[in-house]
């Protein structure tokens, strides 16, 4: 069930979830099995993640995954559009250090049927994008990431 209707009136919900430096660290020596580590205690029934995210939605697990687009890649593009099945609330948690030099790589949202999407940018370190499923009539990609790096914990709620 959602808690905060009101803040998901376009579907979705900007907001930052604090992250410690050893988090950074991670990430910037690219460390993703560490990053893996932390995010698994995170997204636990008793971890930070999990009891953050239960404040806008009542569900029973967290999964995840490492999103690492980057303009090197040559098969950089953009992606579908999906709604992620049966799970109830999405959120995009940035781990990007310096999302102010990342072109592309927007999360487009909209509702299941309609043309017109909302673009949001990769938000910085920590900035977390709360989004609502195909349960709620919503779908959603991401774009083509232009320059840069865009690294983002991708979750799923169920």
């Amino acid at each position: 069930m959602l808690k905060r209707p009101e803040l998901f009136e376009r579907g979705y919900h900007v907001s930052y979830f604090p992250l410690p430096d050893e988090v950074a660290n991670f990430v910037r020596d690219e460390d993703w099995p560490q990053v893996d580590q932390w995010f698994q205690k995170a997204s636990s029934k008793d971890g930070r993640l999990f009891n953050y995210l239960q404040a806008f939605h009542d569900f029973s697990s967290i999964e995840f995954i490492i999103s690492i687009r980057d303009s090197q890649n040559e098969w950089e593009e953009d992606g579908i559009w999906h709604d992620d099945g049966s799970r109830v609330f999405a959120f995009s948690l940035s781990l990007t250090l310096d999302a102010d030099h990342v072109k592309g790589g927007r999360l487009g949202l909209r509702r299941i049927g309609e043309q017109y999407a909302t673009e949001i940018p990769t938000p910085s370190f920590g900035g977390i994008i709360l989004f609502l499923t195909g349960i709620y009539g919503f779908e959603h990609r991401i774009h083509q990431v232009k320059e840069g790096k865009r690294v983002i914990i991708a979750g799923w709620c169920s």
